[in-house]
């Protein structure tokens, strides 16, 4: 009698562990994606370099006196037009390293990196 009572219950303690022993464990959440910010001011960018995942968004936020500015990837893939103040953002879909400049200070320049 005692061994019937404890059958339904031994039964899912058992498959609980073959498929803890298995590896089998609830999926993951991937991150939520983020925003990372690139400070334009003092006729530069800040930081000049970042790094993102597939899904992330570089935001541009021109902060230099009013003063105009031109964010465009070398290949042409981005293009914020020429702002004097405002944000500008891009959505990063693949991975890649995408350099970009200011047309109107070539001196002006950054690299986004985009990983899985």
């Amino acid at each position: 009698m005692i061994g019937r009572r404890t059958m339904p219950f031994a039964a899912p303690v058992l498959l609980a562990a073959g498929l803890l022993a298995t590896g089998c464990s609830p999926t993951e959440a991937s991150p939520a994606p983020r925003t990372v910010d690139v400070e334009i001011r003092d006729l530069q960018f800040v930081p000049g370099e970042v790094e993102v995942s597939v899904g992330d968004t570089v935001r541009w936020v021109f902060d230099d006196g009013g003063m105009f500015h031109h964010v465009e990837a070398t290949d042409g893939s981005f293009d914020s037009e020429i702002v004097g103040e405002g944000m500008f953002s891009v959505t990063f879909s693949e991975a890649g390293t995408h350099p970009y400049a200011c047309s109107i200070h070539p001196y002006m320049t950054g690299t986004v990196t985009v990983s899985e």
